[in-house]
C-alpha cells in the first residue's frame, strides 16, 4: 500500500486552508473561559520549569555552569542602546579610523611635498611657509 493508493492524481482530498477567523469573545462567560484557558496553560508552564530546575538540582552534571531558567540578574538594555550608533557602523572591521592628530599631520606634513618644497612627509617650518603660499594663491584666484 503506497501514497498513490490514498491519493489519485487531479483530485483534491483536502480542502485549503484560505482564511482563519479570528478569536473573539462575544460573551463574558467566553471571556471567561479564554482567560481560565491563558492561565492553565501558564501554570503548566511555571510547573515543567520548576521541574526541570529541580532536576538540575539533583543531576550536577546536567545543571552545566547555570541552571536552565536561572533568574536574570542586573538590568537589561533598553532598546536604544542595542542598536548601532555612530558614523562607522556600516564600515568593515579591518578599517582603522584616524585620530585627528593623525589627519593634521597627514594633511600639513604633506604640503611641502606637494608644493615641491622638501620630501620630508612629517610636519616642519617649510609646510607652515607653503600652506601659507597655497593661502595667497587662493586669494588671487577669487579676485580674477
Amino acid at each position: 500500500m503506497g501514497i498513490f493508493s490514498f491519493v489519485k492524481p487531479g483530485k483534491q482530498i483536502f480542502k485549503t486552508i484560505t482564511s482563519v477567523k479570528p478569536k473573539v469573545n462575544k460573551t463574558k462567560l467566553d471571556t471567561a473561559k479564554s482567560k481560565l484557558a491563558i492561565a492553565t496553560q501558564k501554570t503548566k508552564a511555571s510547573g515543567a520549569k520548576l521541574d526541570q530546575t529541580l532536576f538540575e538540582s539533583k543531576n550536577k552534571a546536567f545543571r552545566g555552569d547555570d541552571f536552565t531558567f536561572s533568574p536574570k540578574t542586573g538590568r537589561s538594555k533598553k532598546v536604544s542602546e542595542q542598536k548601532a550608533k555612530g558614523g562607522r557602523v556600516g564600515l568593515k572591521l579591518g578599517t582603522k579610523k584616524k585620530s585627528n592628530v593623525e589627519k593634521i599631520k597627514k594633511t600639513f606634513g604633506t604640503l611641502s611635498v606637494r608644493a615641491g618644497i622638501d620630501n620630508n612627509p612629517n610636519p616642519t617650518y617649510a609646510d607652515k611657509i607653503a600652506g601659507a603660499k597655497m593661502k595667497n594663491k587662493k586669494k588671487k584666484k577669487k579676485v580674477i
